[in-house]
């Protein structure tokens, strides 16, 4: 039988403790250690009596699909951070993704909607990705091409032409 939800332990004590292909019990002793990487969903069924006693290691760090940043969490590979700052007085803006560098390929996908003014927003770029700023909620290009580059770490939103004050 196949459960939807593993969120909680009340499935747990109608599972038979044997081998699946949806759930697997390895035959652990007193004593035994089990290992498996960032990918595994895993779980513990409650103790019926004793103490159970772990110790976390997190031996695949250095994969280089997870790198660990210290201040945003994690950037994967050839991933960095990049900094947008919205210098246009009383203009949102939503920020698109238009061109994919990670996947070589147009986006066209919604990063951040109604960056206010004088907001800074952090991107995890790729070297090569490209984006346009839009006026919130609409399809006004405000700024297009900005081109990301790892050796650049602050981005300022310009105006790539003057705005009409009446829209």
């Amino acid at each position: 039988e196949y459960y939807d939800d593993y969120s909680n332990y009340g499935w747990v004590n109608s599972v038979k403790r044997e081998n699946t292909t949806d759930i697997v019990f390895p035959d652990l002793h007193t004593g035994d250690a089990i290992f498996y990487n960032y990918t595994v969903r895993h779980g513990v069924a409650p103790v019926d009596s004793g103490t159970r006693y772990s110790m976390a290691f997190f031996f695949d760090m250095d994969n280089p699909a997870v790198q660990e940043n210290d201040d945003e969490g994690y950037l994967v590979e050839n991933e960095f951070e990049a900094e947008l700052h919205n210098v246009l007085p009383d203009i949102e803006l939503d920020v698109m993704l238009v061109y994919d560098a990670a996947q070589k390929k147009e986006a066209w996908e919604m990063l951040f909607n109604k960056v206010t003014p004088d907001e800074r927003i952090i991107y995890h770029a790729y070297e090569g990705d490209l984006l346009s700023a839009l006026r919130a909620g609409t399809d006004e290009v405000v700024a297009s091409d900005i081109e990301m580059k790892r050796d650049q770490s602050l981005y300022t939103i310009p105006l790539i032409e003057p705005i009409s004050s009446e829209l």
